[in-house]
């Protein structure tokens, strides 16, 4: 059957909402600040066939890979499904993206027939593996980076397999978190169950369906209609993580982009081969990305389903860096190796819609702290603040302080506040990096300085995570990159520049993380700038002839 526009828009909506819903109950019963502030987790629906119809906004680089892990479960399941059934995951290999993201997904059935799929994607604070946060730089196999779940049914009509629960925190060094988190994201997920339990009984399957298949098509024929408007030819772009060593040379993602019609093929496989380090991306996030970067260049909402990737033929080579040969590891792939692969994908369209690519965002520069609280109690702290700028288009100036191109904006930064009642930190300062934006007609978003002291009564371990550091966001169009990432411990009054991938360290009482995040890019020749722009980028101290520091 069809069913009316208007009916088909408002379904759309609810979806949506449903989704938004399921993220508030997750932020407010979830324990760990990594869920409840800083919000690193996706929630989605998807119909019947695990097709994705709606995504909270929260994190993009989730939104191309959920739908690999719902097929994962029905390959292994088939139709061994019951209502209050929850089923979870997280290996790469199967169905996964990176080990510290556990997928939930509950089927919903109404009038006798599975008829959606509400899935929660959340970022678990320590699994184990041999760094504490679950990013392990040193990891030259998966089994490094911590507990690798298969598909499994861990809710069996209602009733949770407990001893599923207990192996689960029996690996983390956080298990009282780790269980709180699993049962939020159960709680969550049975919310986002009732809401669709009452949309099919408001408009019955038969509309639902169909409101679903429209969706669908809706988004593909958006993207389409985009796609058709860009020249047809074969564009190249690249983009590069930081040397994994000294003396090392960056790792590289190279992607050719074919337009014809209003069909894209993305051709990965001249990216370099897999690396015995977390930087390797699976199959699934690489799918994500390439996805991301599409719909940064669309710009209609109804492109924001899973519709929208029907006009894309992605191609990949086994045993490369987008699509490593298991036991790789892969825990970085979500955050750096994601972002490279949009960069590739945005900088071979520069030639073929120049008005709608972006600038080089900041890298993601995160470390997680691991020690015991002022209450003698074990903590584990991830650095999700001072998240630098956004690269600049060709209409506007970067976003300031926003976040990584994977995820601009969807992982808020934690309350300073917070932070200094719960941990033993103080945050010294907060501000924006001056001159940080990269130089254009329009100007790369700044980034930021953060200082933190560490005022534990023992020593704690630090593990950095991050890129940037020696490639900086790239301009376009004669604009030029902004300033990269640059991080140091400073230990007795010894400022000592932090190797991103350098594995763990100590960390002392009164010692200091000093973070001058990345800015944007900029776009355009810097000489084209509003005089008016640029008169009040001096007045609010973003550009400072004077200095390279850092303006409240």
């Amino acid at each position: 059957m069809t069913t009316d526009a208007l009916t088909v828009a408002v379904i759309r909506a609810k979806l949506l909402a449903v989704a938004e819903e399921v993220v508030e109950v997750m932020a407010r019963t979830a324990f760990s600040p990594l869920l409840n502030q800083s919000r690193d987790f996706s929630t989605a629906v998807l119909d019947a066939h695990g097709r994705l119809l709606a995504q909270a906004e929260r994190v993009p680089i989730h939104m191309g890979a959920l739908p690999f892990a719902v097929e994962a479960v029905r390959y292994r399941f088939g139709d061994d499904a019951s209502p209050g059934d929850v089923f979870l995951l997280n290996d790469p290999y199967d169905g996964g993206s990176h080990l510290p993201d556990f997928t939930f997904c509950q089927p919903v059935f109404a009038e006798g027939a599975l008829r959606f799929w509400v899935v929660n994607r959340a970022h678990q604070g320590d699994i184990g593996g041999i760094s504490p946060g679950g990013y392990s730089p040193q990891a030259t196999e998966i089994w490094h980076e911590g507990l690798r779940i298969p598909p499994l049914r861990f809710v069996t009509q209602g009733r949770m397999t407990e001893g599923i629960l207990d192996l689960i925190c029996l690996n983390s060094r956080m298990p009282q978190d780790t269980r709180g988190d699993v049962l939020a994201c159960l709680a969550s997920l049975r919310a986002g169950a009732a809401r669709l339990d009452a949309l099919v009984a408001r408009y019955g399957s038969a509309v639902a369906t169909s409101s679903c298949e429209a969706i669908l098509e809706a988004g593909e024929r958006a993207m389409r209609q985009e796609i058709a408007a860009w020249p047809d030819g074969v564009y190249h772009g690249e983009s590069a993580l930081d040397p994994p060593a000294p003396g090392a040379t960056p790792i590289t993602v190279r992607a050719q982009v074919t337009l014809s019609g209003s069909d894209v093929e993305v051709d990965l496989t001249g990216s370099d081969d897999q690396v015995a380090s977390f930087l390797n991306s699976s199959r699934p996030n690489t799918m994500a990305a390439v996805n991301v970067a599409f719909m940064y260049l669309s710009a209609t909402q109804d492109a924001r389903n899973q519709g929208s990737s029907r006009p894309l033929t992605i191609r990949t080579r086994l045993g490369s860096l987008v699509d490593p040969i298991a036991p790789a590891p892969v825990t970085a792939c979500t955050t750096l190796t994601a972002s490279t692969i949009i960069e590739a994908v945005m900088r071979a369209m520069a030639t073929a819609a120049p008005d709608r690519v972006l600038c080089g965002f900041a890298r993601r520069f995160r470390i997680a702290i691991k020690g015991e609280g002022r209450d003698g109690r074990p903590f584990l702290w991830h650095h999700f603040s001072n998240r630098g700028g956004a690269g600049a288009n060709a209409g506007e100036d970067g976003w300031t302080n926003l976040g990584v191109v994977h995820s601009p904006g969807g992982n808020p930064s934690p309350s300073v506040e917070q932070t200094e009642a719960n941990y033993p930190f103080t945050v010294e300062s907060y501000l924006l990096r001056a001159n940080s934006g990269g130089a254009g007609q329009f100007r790369g978003g700044l980034g930021g300085s953060y200082v933190l002291r560490y005022d534990g009564a023992s020593a704690a371990l630090v593990t950095p995570t991050g890129d940037g550091v020696a490639i900086p966001p790239y301009g376009l169009a004669g604009g030029l990159p902004g300033l990269p990432n640059s991080v140091a411990i400073e230990h007795a009054g010894c400022a000592e520049p932090l190797d991103a991938k350098s594995g763990t360290r100590v960390l002392h009482r009164g010692d200091r993380f000093i973070h001058h995040a990345a800015g944007g890019g900029g776009y355009g020749d810097p000489a084209r700038r509003d005089p008016d722009r640029a008169a009040r980028d001096r007045q609010r101290g973003y550009c400072d002839p004077s200095s390279e520091g850092a303006t409240a």
